[in-house]
């Protein structure tokens, strides 16, 4: 690669017009136009396609010449799309062996989809090079404006079905709510748009991580119950349910975080702890629940429940100021419900179990309902919800004050399945509220 040459501010060749202020050669040197002229900033001369890419890579050109064949513009697209690469107002000039640089109409839309603007089938003069430079970076940036609108549009079409579906709105009502939040926010309607699908999106991984801490306290709860005779085929089918729901979020949850400006990267190493974890646990579900099947199960589960909640808490977190942390609680409130109860079959089963687990249980669902009850995210739907969850939890207490052994440990059974099904309806009004949904 040659020297980067002098840059100059702006061009007078053609009426006063600016020119792209760094234009990068790519292939052989132009035959004999005496080298590049002084507006070139860099040349690179080096054969093979990929090293071509990894020069529009590191240099930060803003127009780009090819000088190829019609073989060569083949192979250098491929390394393009190889690379992820596109770039910005590209003109491809016929290069060594001559011959038409000009490819078929499907080959010339997928070298415009990767920034070509313009074909030469010969170098012309200077002045009419710099003519199609700059009308080449005007074309990309046309195109970048239409997919620009395009790409608004759809942010704008996704976020109104979100608020449609979450606030059962219409569709002008959905748009008016955008659009005044755009105002209040000083942005434009798309930045608003994707901040909603996105903030959505964080709030549902929110949900779909805590998901995971209850299941692997409610799966030790169904086989304990089997191991009971406490409804032991409904016990059964229950479980059979969540080892589903568990793959389901498992599956969802890299598609979701993908999506997000965090990005999957940053959390990759807490989602394969958790999906480890399961795997652990999976095949410990199956055949007689025996004591030491309970014993190895429970084990697993919590480590399940343990990165469970470091993910669930990692996303929260990267959510800024965002009012995630009520998503995350409410979802840790059904793990607890899930947790007491088998705490409570536990001890009657595997009779060294210590009785502290399930008092912890107890105080940590008191203290985590208290907190959502003075919750600034609140709607009648939330509060209507709050008040099932209060009285479904009194119902609980009483049955455990009243009654002993396994006829307590049924009942508080049957209560964690009624406070599971109130406190999932929970965390999704949470999830949908609109002080998420519009960060």
């Amino acid at each position: 690669m040659s020297e980067p040459l002098a840059r100059p501010a702006v061009d007078t060749a053609a009426g006063g017009e600016s020119l792209p202020q760094r234009v990068l050669l790519l292939g052989d040197p132009l035959g004999d136009a005496g080298g590049p002229p002084h507006w070139i900033a860099a040349s690179v001369h080096q054969p093979g396609c990929d090293s071509l890419v990894r020069a529009a890579q590191e240099q930060a050109a803003d127009a780009f010449v090819l000088h190829t064949s019609a073989d060569g513009l083949a192979a250098w697209l491929d390394a393009l799309e190889g690379a992820r690469l596109a770039l910005a107002g590209v003109v491809v000039v016929s290069g060594p062996g001559g011959g038409s640089v000009f490819p078929g109409e499907a080959a010339q839309q997928r070298a415009m989809g990767l920034g070509v603007q313009v074909f030469l089938e010969s170098l012309p003069g200077m002045d009419a090079l710099r003519r199609q430079l700059r009308w080449a970076v005007w074309q990309e940036q046309r195109v970048m404006a239409v997919r620009a609108q395009l790409d608004e549009r759809k942010w704008t079409e996704r976020a109104k079905g979100l608020l449609m579906s979450a606030r059962d709105l219409d569709e002008d009502s959905a748009f008016r709510l955008l659009r005044e939040a755009a105002m209040h926010a000083h942005l434009r309607l798309g930045e608003v748009a994707r901040s909603v699908v996105q903030s959505a999106q964080l709030a549902e991984a929110v949900n779909l991580a805590g998901q995971q801490r209850m299941l692997s306290q409610r799966l030790v709860k169904l086989m304990a119950q089997r191991a009971a005779g406490i409804e032991a085929k409904r016990a059964k089918t229950l479980q059979d349910e969540s080892c589903a729901r568990v793959a389901a979020n498992l599956s969802r949850l890299p598609v979701l975080l993908s999506a997000l400006p965090v990005g999957a990267g940053a959390l990759t190493t807490d989602i394969e702890a958790v999906v480890d974890a399961w795997r652990r646990l999976e095949p410990l579900l199956t055949g007689k629940p025996s004591a030491e099947a309970l014993a190895a199960a429970d084990l697993a589960a919590g480590d399940l429940l343990t990165r469970s909640d470091a993910l669930a808490t990692a996303i929260a977190a990267s959510g800024g100021g965002r009012p995630l942390h009520v998503v995350n609680l409410c979802g840790r409130q059904r793990m607890l419900s899930q947790q007491l109860a088998k705490e409570a079959l536990l001890a009657d089963l595997l009779p060294a179990r210590d009785p502290a687990v399930l008092l912890d249980s107890l105080d940590r669902f008191a203290a985590g309902l208290a907190e959502l009850e003075t919750s600034p995210l609140s709607s009648d739907a939330i509060r209507a919800l709050l008040a099932e969850v209060g009285a479904e939890w009194l119902r609980l207490m009483r049955s455990l004050r009243d009654a002993h052994g396994r006829e307590a440990a049924g009942g508080l059974a049957r209560s964690s399945e009624i406070l599971l099904d109130r406190l999932d309806l929970l965390t999704g009004h949470y999830q949908q509220s609109l002080q998420i949904i519009l960060g």
